[in-house]
């Protein structure tokens, strides 16, 4: 059975609610990865699978970034937040605000699946 990339959400929301920074900063990247698979998943079965000499975070956001339609570059846009996100959760030794961090992480991530629901099916072109 393939692996359900939204259990990454349900742990990121059990993560956010402990004390320690380490479970904190783990919210962050978990809420970063399930939506990423999603979006991933919908850019390769638009687009086929990413050149393998290119980052596929990057291309995966930008599929959605460099399109037209303003639904699909906000999709890409909050991708690329939550990415940023999930990066000084996973390198940067000191977080200002971390609940902030991990609140605003855990919004976009909540939202995301129905968003990329209601985007149209066209989108993000190949």
């Amino acid at each position: 059975m393939p692996f359900d990339w939204n259990e990454f959400l349900n742990l990121a929301e059990d993560l956010a609610t402990r004390n320690d920074e380490a479970s904190k900063r783990t919210a962050i990247s978990r809420a970063y990865y399930a939506v990423f698979h999603s979006a991933l998943a919908r850019a390769t079965q638009r687009s086929g699978q990413p050149p393998q000499n290119v980052p596929v975070h990057g291309w995966c956001w930008g599929k959605y970034q460099s399109t037209n339609d303003m639904a699909c570059h906000e999709l890409g846009n909050k991708g690329s937040r939550l990415k940023r996100r999930r990066t000084l959760a996973d390198y940067k030794e000191n977080i200002p605000r971390i609940d902030d961090e991990v609140r605003a992480a855990l919004e976009e991530a909540r939202r995301f699946p129905a968003d990329l629901a209601a985007l149209d099916a066209a989108f993000p072109t190949p």
